[in-house]
């Protein structure tokens, strides 16, 4: 593995000359820190036009160097006020978003020269390791002249014939006949702007989901923008971003976070339990929730490096919900984010000394007030210090390969999001799909199954798997239920729930449910669709909100409600599907867990010879990370007990010896440990 990279966002003081800033840099260093998170802020750089002031950052980089620290340089790319005011006087109002819209040359050749500027200062710092492009990246979808010109020039190369349009947009034909156009020619930004402020009650569905495929790829085209940029000037350092939100719908960011990463160096994400947790109910384990993250930007990531670029480091106390991680939060996070193989950790942030309304002393590693050590910044030095013992073992080993993955589907992240601005009034609507992957994901976590995540863009990928799950995917195109069907012909094994595939591209419904020959796959077709008032039982399996009556062609029966089959197990080529007629994952979130349902998930991939990390009596006692060598793999343990308890280990290979906390032990495949509540052990297995 490369060297681990810990660290903290350090918020420049205005008021800190270079005294205090080398004092900062030097406490960083002695919390065994390598690395720092900054922002170079437009707004503040350039107060006036053409007039730059990078004194404080000349003295950051300067200090970071003396003090062996490398920096991870962020592009604060908030307008300045004189340009605010420009673009004002324009009729240009973008005050409502989070970031201007990027596609108005009125903001980007400002920006330009400001970015040019800052990357040819700094491209030769010593200190500089990483530019991170674009903090949080937030596109949500904007309307204005230059982005419709953009959305149309998109169609065009998607539709090269108004024919191929059409069949797209008028499969539902009552909907769209009396909009769509009837030539290229009238597919204008005029005409867009029209359909958009006249559609309604889900008339124009079928462009909206061209509209929000769009987003996606425009905000990728941005971030290239940004990044080729900052490359023609500095090709050495690599380019990065930290996209917000695991469990939230980034649709409303206009962001696919894959995507985004193919034109990356590294990628990151934020993680904040007190706003990304709490709103999502997922406060009964919050290590699951931690590595939940943790897998899916490695699976973003696609081979890159992948980080935690925000990590919750201390108390929230202007936000909706408080929490303050603990010690044990914070080993647990940093051990199982070195255990599953990302690059490094960045908190949130050193000293929140942050004034005005702008969380004000929230999220504080050390001490706000002052800068003094807490016991949540003394866990993060013993963890520091951990990984500096173990040096010699992290650098023989890296991140297996996982035999599992999860579709986590794009297409309907853009149906739930498409859904909820239809339905506002439906709570929860548009997160529906994240809680049925986190209930899916968290089923192989407590049985320490080993997951990566695929999504459209990297289904070419299926054949490393041995089984894949798909939870809750309603929306399945031709091209995805061919690789679907690709993957379990060539003898992979196929798990899915909810109404899986029952729409196509552009929200239409097939003939056949589920349609484009999935009904082959799974070996049934629905009959009928009902509501459930209450979750009933489905052997093993607990139903939520709505039952599919299935109609086995050449599947098996698997379970059934009163007189109707409700989940069908079939034989395709040399593989192998179930397919369960409700919503059994999204109830797992949102009904809260159930044991059975939970192992009912898990013992479909260990049935299909998935190996686990280890296995645990009491049963699913620990949480477990694996890195693997030649000559030695590693263990990182966590117990989920909130007691003391010894706990049985049987690991999936025999060793010569095990060592933990500097004591060898006999070795064999099995050992036995004692662990106190929520602790944390690295085991080390030697071949």
């Amino acid at each position: 593995m490369k060297e681990f990279m810990l660290g903290a966002m350090y918020w420049l003081n205005p008021n800190f000359g270079a005294k205090e800033i080398e004092e900062d840099m030097r406490r960083i260093r002695d919390n065994r820190f390598n690395i720092i998170r900054s922002f170079i802020w437009w707004e503040k750089v350039e107060p006036r036009r053409g007039m730059r002031e990078y004194r404080q950052h000349d003295i950051l980089f300067e200090a970071a160097d003396k003090y062996g620290l490398k920096v991870m340089e962020t592009f604060g790319i908030y307008l300045p006020l004189w340009l605010q005011k420009d673009l004002l006087a324009k009729g240009i109002d973008d005050r409502s978003r989070r970031y201007p819209c990027f596609d108005r040359p009125e903001v980007t050749e400002p920006m330009e020269k400001f970015l040019r500027d800052t990357v040819e200062r700094y491209k030769n710092a010593p200190a500089l390791a990483i530019w991170n492009l674009w903090n949080e990246p937030t596109n949500p979808p904007c309307r204005c002249p230059a982005t419709l010109k953009k959305f149309c020039l998109w169609l065009k190369r998607k539709y090269p014939t108004v024919e191929e349009l059409k069949a797209a947009w008028l499969g539902e034909f009552q909907v769209f006949t009396t909009a769509c156009v009837d030539s290229l020619d009238e597919l204008t930004p005029e005409w867009l702007a029209e359909a958009f402020e006249v559609g309604s009650r889900g008339r124009i569905s079928p462009m909206e989901s061209d509209w929000y495929s769009f987003s996606q790829d425009n905000t990728t085209e941005q971030m290239k923008w940004l990044r080729d940029l900052v490359k023609s000037i500095d090709p050495v350092h690599e380019t990065h971003a930290n996209p917000d939100k695991v469990f939230h719908n980034t649709l409303d960011a206009g962001l696919d976070e894959w995507k985004a990463a193919r034109v990356l160096d590294s990628i990151s994400v934020s993680i904040h339990p007190s706003h990304h947790f709490f709103a999502h109910d997922i406060q009964e384990n919050f290590t699951s929730a931690y590595l939940c993250c943790i897998d899916e930007v490695r699976s973003w990531a696609q081979g890159h490096d992948a980080w935690i670029g925000e990590l919750q480091a201390g108390t929230t106390h202007y936000h909706p919900h408080c929490y303050t991680p603990s010690p044990e939060d914070i080993t647990r996070t940093l051990y199982h984010a070195l255990g599953r193989g990302l690059r490094g950790v960045l908190f949130w942030e050193w000293q929140a000394w942050r004034s005005s309304m702008m969380e004000v002393g929230e999220f504080s590693l050390r001490r706000a007030q002052d800068g003094a050590p807490t016991e949540r910044s003394e866990a993060a030095k013993r963890f520091a210090l951990d990984v500096e013992r173990h040096r010699e073992v992290l650098a023989e080993v890296e991140h297996p390969a996982a035999e599992v993955a999860i579709f986590l589907s794009m297409a309907e992240l853009s149906f739930k999001f498409q859904q909820s601005r239809n339905k506002p009034y439906i709570p929860g609507l548009c997160d529906e799909y994240n809680d049925a992957i986190y209930g899916c994901y968290k089923s192989l976590n407590r049985a320490n199954i080993a997951v990566d995540f695929v999504t459209e863009l990297t289904l070419d990928t299926l054949k490393r798997y041995k089984v894949l799950f798909v939870p809750q995917v309603e929306i399945i195109s031709q091209e995805t239920a061919r690789l679907l069907r690709q993957f379990v012909a060539d003898g992979g094994a196929l798990w899915a729930d909810g109404r899986c595939g029952w729409l196509d591209d552009h929200v239409y419904l097939r003939n056949t449910i589920p349609g484009n020959g999935l009904d082959e796959l799974f070996g049934c077709c629905e009959e009928d669709f009902v509501a459930i008032p209450e979750p009933v039982c489905l052997k093993k399996a607990r139903a939520f909100r709505h039952l599919q009556y299935l109609h086995p062609t050449t599947g098996e029966e698997l379970a059934r409600n009163n007189r109707h089959v409700t989940a069908v197990r079939n034989k395709f080529g040399k593989g192998e599907t179930e397919l369960w007629g409700s919503y059994i994952t999204l109830g797992l979130q949102r009904e809260g867990e159930d044991a059975d349902t939970m192992e009912q998930i898990s013992d479909f991939a260990l049935r299909h010879a998935v190996r686990q990390d280890v296995e645990t009596t009491p049963s699913r006692a620990l949480e477990s990370s694996r890195l693997v060598g030649k000559k030695v793999d590693l263990f990182i343990l966590s117990s989920r007990r909130k007691n003391s308890c010894t706990v049985e280990m049987k690991f999936p290979d025999s060793y010569r010896e095990f060592e933990t906390a500097g004591t060898s032990l006999p070795g064999g495949s099995r050992l036995t440990l004692g662990f106190e509540a929520l602790e944390t052990k690295i085991v080390i297995g030697r071949k």
